[in-house]
């Protein structure tokens, strides 16, 4: 079954059949959440945590109850570090907070008044420099540049992000069994920047299936495309390098350094950059999952903040405006499109 996204705990009440495989009792009786038949979609819980102190982690503890409410069963150790891992590094909740919408809109603002001053000060140098014509013309001119701006931030919004959405990969690849998919997004409450982990329940049996079916019909009759779909969802890392220590005298002198180092020199770690592909070439069902782990963070972002693209039809979800993982993928991902999506 399948509705639009709740945002709260508010859901519709219908039975929850016991051979559902994400159920599992608790002690001391039938689940709190018995009784209530979840839908795909559906928010079950989100996380909250203030991305200005540290440290930080998210109450796990707390989702695991919260989901054992619904008739979920998952283990946090399951998926605690990967989600933590991927979200919770300095540098990660660094670029959360300057990618927040408030700190862009101070970018335009900022890039409005700057933009202005230069052509009101270009300007003079013509005879409508301090005429009020002159005046419109520049703020017209500033305006625009400032509107276009900010619709290459919401365009770029709207892609999949390396940083945030698919650093998710392993944390829901680790849920899909348990019929659970993580997102995350940042709002800003008073002066404080917050990190909202999405738990959204989605059933993706029928997912795997009709992506297993369109790999298998690519790779039969639209090889190069999905070759070249393929080749675009790569990530560039960064590995560390042990060097390896060669014996033999002229080797020696060949890595002897110029210049002397101190008594404690500092050793810097050797690191390689190497391209990583998120999906694999493999057999289609395990290319299918793969897909959906990956992007599976991506859509539930898209999802919550109502930015799916309009949907063709209905397929795995009973509302004909939002789209299923698959119908994303397809889409946006798999298909003929020439817009990259992923954010570099």
């Amino acid at each position: 079954m399948a509705c639009e996204p709740q945002m709260g705990p508010s859901g519709a009440a219908s039975p929850l059949p016991a051979s559902s495989p994400g159920w599992s009792a608790l002690p001391g009786g039938s689940p709190p959440g018995w009784g209530q038949e979840l839908h795909n979609g559906q928010v079950l819980t989100v996380l909250r945590i203030d991305n200005t102190c540290a440290p930080i982690s998210f109450d796990l503890g707390a989702a695991e109850e919260q989901l054992q409410t619904w008739g979920i069963q998952v283990p946090a150790d399951q998926y605690r570090s990967l989600a933590e891992s991927a979200l919770l590094e300095p540098q990660v909740r660094r670029y959360i907070i300057y990618n927040s919408r408030p700190m862009r809109l101070a970018f335009a603002v900022v890039f409005y008044v700057v933009l202005w001053a230069n052509i009101y000060s270009t300007s003079q140098m013509f005879a409508l420099g301090n005429h009020w014509v002159g005046v419109l013309l520049v703020t017209l001119a500033a305006m625009s540049l400032t509107l276009t701006l900010v619709l290459i931030f919401e365009r770029h919004q709207k892609k999949a992000n390396n940083n945030t959405d698919l650093r998710l990969a392993a944390a829901n690849g680790a849920l899909l069994r348990h019929r659970v998919l993580l997102g995350v997004t940042d709002t800003v409450e008073g002066c404080q920047s917050v990190i909202q982990l999405w738990f959204v329940y989605f059933d993706l049996e029928d997912c795997v299936q009709f992506l297993c079916d369109h790999i298998q019909e690519m790779k039969t009759s639209q090889e190069s495309l999905l070759r070249s779909r393929l080749s675009q969802l790569c990530v560039v890392m960064e590995t560390g390098v042990s060097p390896e220590t060669v014996e033999g005298p002229e080797n020696l002198l060949e890595e002897a350094p110029l210049l002397p180092g101190g008594p404690h020199p500092e050793e810097r770690p050797l690191m390689q950059t190497e391209l990583h592909q998120l999906v694999p070439e493999a057999e289609p069902e395990e290319m299918a999952q793969q897909l959906l782990a990956v992007f599976g963070g991506y859509y539930i972002r898209l999802l919550v903040t109502s930015q799916l693209p309009q949907a063709v039809g209905i397929r795995h979800t009973d509302s004909s405006r939002i789209p299923c993982p698959c119908q994303l993928i397809e889409s946006h991902i798999l298909g003929p499109g020439c817009c990259p999506f992923l954010a570099r």
